[in-house]
């Protein structure tokens, strides 16, 4: 009658030794993934909000902006009315889209969205002294990729993606 054998102590400390040399080959590789994923996640949560602002104040005509938490756009932002232009929600203007902080490295702007960036009625993206605006807001991961979003005269935004290394020098 035959014996059931089971696993020796052997096999399975080359069966965990193999498994050890696999992990530590591909972790690295699923690292880079997940910090690539970030990135882009948050390049389109900025950006869908971009557009719906955009859209938004073309649909109901009325100006919007959309302004950086505590004046740093790594630390989230919101969407709100500004008739006016001023890039500052008004305590009694509640606002319409609050988004927090995405957990990336930082966003880089250029000078003209540093503060906020303003839609028109027409869809138009302007300045507080009320010429075009077009800018760009970099978003640096810590993976290899980042993405920039750019805004051009029109108010049309577009997504650009590259090297960190191009887009975000340290």
């Amino acid at each position: 009658m035959p014996r059931n054998r089971g696993v020796t102590l052997v096999e399975l400390l080359f069966t965990v030794a193999i498994l050890a040399i696999a992990l530590s080959i591909a972790a690295p590789s699923f690292s880079e993934l997940l910090s690539n994923h970030k990135a882009s996640t948050a390049t389109q949560d900025l950006r869908s909000t971009l557009d719906f602002a955009r859209e938004s104040a073309v649909h109901s005509g009325q100006p919007l902006t959309i302004a950086p938490l505590e004046g740093n756009w790594t630390s989230g932002w919101e969407v709100f009315v500004d008739p006016d232009n001023r890039g500052v929600r008004a305590p009694a203007n509640p606002p319409l889209i609050i988004h927090g902080p995405l957990g990336i490295r930082q966003i880089q702007t250029d000078s003209t969205s540093r503060r906020y960036i303003h839609f028109t009625s027409r869809g138009n993206s302007i300045q507080p002294n009320g010429a075009f605006h077009s800018g760009t807001l970099t978003l640096c991961g810590d993976g290899d990729s980042s993405f920039r979003i750019v805004i051009n005269k029109a108010g049309r935004i577009r997504t650009e993606s590259g090297a960190t290394e191009t887009l975000c020098p340290r």
